[in-house]
């Protein structure tokens, strides 16, 4: 039985990379799905058993990742299939195992392949400070620090420590030297190993995500420090993502951080990922480049106005994803109702 289920597996995992999807969807007690430019598509109508998702899950999982599973409940892993890289987070549902399957693209893409706002490839020469990628699950959050990595990795000679939940993409060390730590394997916590980070000599440090408040802190002083910082967080716009920073807090403590961000801050990026008239998706983006302004708005705590600083902060490589969308619908990379559909939500 074993054996059927793993030709079974190697059928659908080799029919989702020829395919190209993004996902891949599996529980005990229902059909397969893929994940393709944001659509979710279900492959059969056969139902899958837990019998079947725990050949899947064995096929990937360590003994070490094994029980850890029986302790959480859930792990995130990455794996490589036929020189195909996944992330892959196993969990518990009410009929038993599931899995959620992300493609990693073998080749990081650039800037350009991406539709970077171009103000990204300024960002990346700064010596220190915070850079924050936004966006939902699913919005491209770590293909673009990748992108951004990369492009420091190809066009300085730096020292590049990332700590990652779990390894996505692979660097191949061109004029930077690179050291990539995974949770878990090579880190117990965040905070910990940011807190080693900083006394490794790092000139650039890739925080996977900002999820507690210890971590928030530690990232905020090694960015006050001499040390670039790039992290992401599950915000959608630049104003959330500093409110999202201040709630790891407690009122009392607000201001202060608020302060010290206002100094590190060197910019916010928040993305999502629209359906492309040519095909696959775009990147439709809000870009909050930290001047003067825009500092001093972070330290008094009036977030709503970044909005318009946003909008008139062109010159500096500035826009609002109302902005975006519609340079988007003007170059005709997304369709009428696209845009109607995506700047409403906004």
């Amino acid at each position: 039985m074993a054996d059927i289920d793993n030709l079974y597996w190697e059928k659908l995992l080799d029919k989702a990379i020829d395919e190209g999807v993004s996902d891949i969807h599996v529980a005990a007690g229902c059909s397969p799905f893929f994940r393709k430019n944001g659509r979710l598509i279900k492959q059969s109508d056969e139902i899958l058993d837990n019998d079947m998702i725990g050949v899947l899950f064995n096929i990937f999982t360590s003994e070490r990742e094994r029980n850890l599973f029986s302790e959480q409940k859930n792990i995130d892993i990455a794996r490589v299939y036929k020189k195909q890289r996944f992330r892959i987070n196993f969990f518990e549902q009410n009929n038993g195992l599931a899995a959620a399957m992300r493609v990693i693209p073998m080749n990081i893409p650039t800037f350009d392949a991406l539709g970077l706002p171009p103000a990204l490839k300024n960002l990346m020469e700064k010596e220190n400070g915070l850079i924050l990628v936004t966006g939902r699950t699913g919005a491209g959050k770590s293909t673009t620090i990748a992108s951004l990595v990369d492009h420091v990795n190809k066009s300085r000679s730096l020292n590049i420590i990332t700590l990652e939940d779990p390894v996505e993409y692979v660097y191949e060390p061109s004029l930077s030297m690179i050291c990539q730590r995974e949770y878990g394997k090579n880190f117990l916590s965040f905070d910990d190993a940011l807190r080693s980070a900083v006394r490794e000599d790092p000139d650039v440090i890739v925080v996977g995500e900002m999820r507690d408040a210890e971590t928030v802190v530690t990232a905020l002083n090694a960015a006050e420090t001499g040390h670039l910082v790039l992290a992401t967080l599950h915000t959608k716009t630049a104003a959330e993502s500093v409110l999202r920073i201040e709630s790891f807090f407690p009122a009392v403590k607000a201001e202060q951080v608020r302060a010290q961000l206002s100094i590190v801050i060197q910019a916010i990026i928040s993305q999502q990922l629209l359906p492309c008239t040519k095909g696959g998706r775009v990147c439709a983006s809000e870009v909050l480049v930290a001047n003067q302004a825009v500092r001093h708005l972070i330290k008094l705590g009036k977030t709503q106005q970044l909005n318009s600083t946003m909008m008139t902060g062109g010159a500096i490589g500035m826009h609002t994803m109302s902005q975006s969308i519609e340079a988007l619908w003007k170059k005709r990379l997304i369709d009428d109702k696209t845009a109607e559909k995506y700047i409403d939500k906004i």
